[in-house]
């Protein structure tokens, strides 16, 4: 009479791990393929635009009266005094995942001293405005942003972009045709997908990721200045990420380091003399 193998046998034992491992790996691709936007983009949080309006009053900002066609309000946050004249130009900003546009309101004090307008670019999904926020639809959004208000004769037109922000930034500036004169880049990486493989390296980042943002390849034949800002305390971004995006951009371009700073508390202060630097770059103020 035959005899069972008992369960504990080394073939079954190898079997059923074998089989643990291939479901245990299949679930973690399966919960990253799903969760991947909320860990994009984690301030995506539908909030009500009626709060959001009063926070960003509170801030001195007010939401841009003038989408482009089909664009959802708020398409982006502007200062009160957006109207004035700035004779260097206008900057638009893309702000990180984990904020909203008027967030960044700094940036409006540090660019006016400087003679810049300020425009704070919102995501779908973010700062009240509805939606949800994926690279395939923002970054034709904004580059129809981009191209009215130089259209409405507020350029020359620069471009800001911070953590995610730097690598819409990129998607953006990617078409050739668009009136963009200049970019920074803060704490930037050079693809997502590099940044999604240092948390999870045996992950096929590259295969389950929705959206590319690939900093390297859009910037690939961007022809005008590039500033890039990381600090040397960053544990968010791997330094060699951005090390490397700075490595394959043309000409001209600048680094500047925050010494002891990290990925998200550099000093923004507006008289610092860092703001002068990267916004002489890609902007070099006309001599007199």
């Amino acid at each position: 009479m035959a005899t069972s193998r008992p369960w504990y046998s080394p073939i079954r034992l190898a079997q059923r791990v074998g089989i643990y491992i291939v479901v245990g790996y299949a679930t973690l691709c399966t919960f990253l393929y799903f969760g991947q936007d909320g860990m994009i983009y984690p301030g995506a949080n539908g909030k009500d635009p009626v709060i959001a309006l009063k926070q960003a009053s509170l801030e001195g900002c007010v939401p841009w009266d003038k989408p482009t066609p089909g664009a959802a309000s708020p398409q982006g946050y502007v200062p009160r005094d957006f109207d004035k004249p700035a004779p260097r130009g206008t900057i638009v900003v893309f702000h990180g995942n984990g904020d909203t546009a008027y967030d960044r309101n700094y940036y409006c004090d540090a660019f006016h001293a400087r003679g810049f307008r300020t425009f704070l670019y919102e995501y779908p999904g973010y700062g009240g405005r509805p939606g949800h926020p994926r690279e395939a639809t923002l970054v034709p959004d904004a580059r129809a942003l981009i191209r009215e208000l130089d259209a409405e004769g507020l350029g020359p037109i620069y471009v800001w972009g911070e953590s995610l922000g730097s690598g819409v930034a990129a998607a953006v500036v990617a078409d050739p045709t668009l009136p963009v004169h200049g970019l920074v880049l803060m704490m930037p990486w050079d693809t997502i997908a590099n940044v999604a493989l240092d948390r999870f390296p045996f992950i096929p980042a590259r295969v389950l990721m929705h959206d590319t943002y690939d900093s390297i390849d859009n910037l690939a034949h961007f022809a005008h200045p590039v500033c890039v800002i990381r600090g040397d305390q960053d544990t968010t971004i791997p330094p060699a990420l951005t090390l490397n995006l700075f490595a394959h951009l043309r000409d001209p371009k600048l680094m500047i380091l925050q010494s002891g700073y990290g990925h998200g508390d550099w000093p923004v202060e507006p008289n610092l003399t860092w703001w002068d630097e990267a916004l002489n770059f890609i902007a070099p103020p006309v001599k007199k």
